[in-house]
């Protein structure tokens, strides 16, 4: 049984952190991303992209969550790892609000668009940092 449980991190983990780093690289680009491809129909398919990648983010941590607790770590509070897996939840819950937003705006303006682009990749930076002050 412990190896299907290892076998299912490896493969979820794997599966997050590429689902993560396609995330942010998109959030990167189009937060700093010039007026040429900020046009509407390049925002509204790589938004639906950057959804399909936020869902698989949402998926799969919650998997490793629960394996992480099936362990007996029942309290997240009581360790730097728990602590920054309830951030990188907070930092989760500011981008799925945020993409949605996003997703139902139906405005052409693309400073808008660049601005909600902004805060998701800004957010999911200021978690990343705090996640590695808290397990370093």
């Amino acid at each position: 049984m412990m190896e299907v449980g290892s076998w299912l991190w490896k493969i979820s983990y794997m599966l997050h952190v590429i689902s993560n780093a396609a995330f942010f690289g998109i959030s990167l680009v189009f937060t700093f991303g010039n007026s040429n491809l900020l046009n509407e129909t390049t925002l509204k398919k790589y938004l639906k992209i950057s959804f399909m990648f936020v869902m698989t983010t949402g998926a799969t941590g919650i998997l490793l969550l629960s394996i992480l607790t099936m362990s007996g770590m029942d309290d997240l509070t009581s360790n730097p790892i728990g602590q920054s897996a309830l951030f990188m939840i907070l930092g989760y819950v500011v981008v799925l609000f945020v993409i949605s937003l996003a997703l139902i705006y139906k405005g052409g303006e693309e400073r808008i668009y660049k601005k909600l682009f902004g805060i998701m990749f800004f957010s999911y930076l200021f978690v990343y940092i705090v996640r590695v002050y808290l397990t370093t």
